[in-house]
């Protein structure tokens, strides 16, 4: 397994992979992956000795849920308590973000989010260990009526995940040696013979319209219609803050695209075809057409590639 190449992103090496053998595929990648989770968890516990909050960033639909869980379950492994902070609860809510000159709300800035809150939270959980936190219903598009305690033990870490948590407006007040920052992203596109099948950013989107979709109630054309802005909000709120990082993660998995096309095509395949976006769906049919699909139930439970599909134990 240590052989392999760990970011395979070549189209006839995927295919040839996938055919072969699509389980010893998947694993593969799966393992590389958690072995670099490993790694960095070990590396925290062992030269972060007064870690008091892992900062997990990186943009949309790069696996920062799913990741905050592996790193919570490698520190518990090894006696360290710890529990996750989502930033997405301390959203503000429908039509309570800034608004962009075309009219829309901006709910890629951080001041989307109730950052006083956030730094309250963040704070009392460095002084106190305990804070209490909002919860968002993103069915609703509103914080839940009530409120959840968070308590850590003495030598607890609280994973704190989310667009904008390496964003050094939350660690103002903060002790900078309490504080490990992580970034995450989708680093490689798809090439085929020379060319660009899918951006790394295009990996990712097809990512977001399969999650979206199985989990946020949206259909393509929102996901696709919100796109624009949410690479606007990266480039402005999110990548300039990746010099930061004390750690960055590549969270492609080499076979995500043989599977995720098994949800993917048919969710692109309900575009009308009236609708502005149908030419642009066709063409991301066609190119995940390309690949061979593999069956899902060779993913395991705890892969990131199960926060879009579902089926997950996170």
């Amino acid at each position: 397994m240590k052989n392999f190449v760990e970011y395979q992103n070549e189209l006839s090496k995927i295919n040839d992979a996938a055919s072969l053998n699509p389980k010893e595929f998947v694993l593969k990648a799966e393992y590389s992956y958690h072995e670099d989770i490993n790694n960095i968890a070990k590396n925290i516990i062992n030269n972060k000795k007064n870690c008091k909050l892992i900062m997990l960033s990186g943009p949309s639909s790069s696996g920062k849920t799913t990741t905050s869980h592996l790193l919570k379950d490698v520190l518990e492994k090894n006696g360290i308590g710890s529990t996750i902070i989502s930033l997405d609860d301390f959203y503000r809510g429908e039509k309570q973000a800034p608004i962009l000159p075309n009219g829309q709300h901006d709910y890629e800035c951080v001041e989307a989010l109730n950052i006083d809150e956030i730094k309250k939270c963040l704070l009392n959980l460095v002084n106190t260990n305990s804070c209490v936190m909002p919860i968002f219903n993103f069915e609703t598009h509103t914080p839940f009526p009530y409120k959840r305690t968070v308590t850590l033990n003495k030598n607890d870490i609280a994973i704190v995940e989310g667009l904008h948590a390496l964003n050094p407006i939350f660690r103002s007040e903060l002790p900078d040696k309490g504080i490990c920052k992580i970034y995450i992203s989708v680093k490689q596109g798809i090439i085929s013979s020379g060319k660009e099948l899918f951006t790394a950013n295009g990996m990712r989107l097809i990512r977001r319209i399969v999650r979206d979709y199985n989990f946020r109630g949206a259909k393509p054309e929102r996901t696709l219609e919100m796109w624009p802005n949410v690479m606007l909000g990266e480039s402005k709120y999110i990548k300039l803050f990746r010099p930061d990082a004390d750690y960055t993660i590549n969270s492609l998995h080499a076979y995500e695209t043989c599977v995720l096309l098994n949800q993917a095509i048919p969710i692109l395949k309900t575009v009308d075809s009236n609708d502005q976006q149908y030419s642009f769906c066709q063409r991301l049919i066609e190119i995940l057409k390309e690949f061979v699909p593999i069956n899902s139930e060779f993913v395991p439970k705890n892969s990131i590639i199960r926060e879009f599909i579902g089926g997950g134990i996170y």
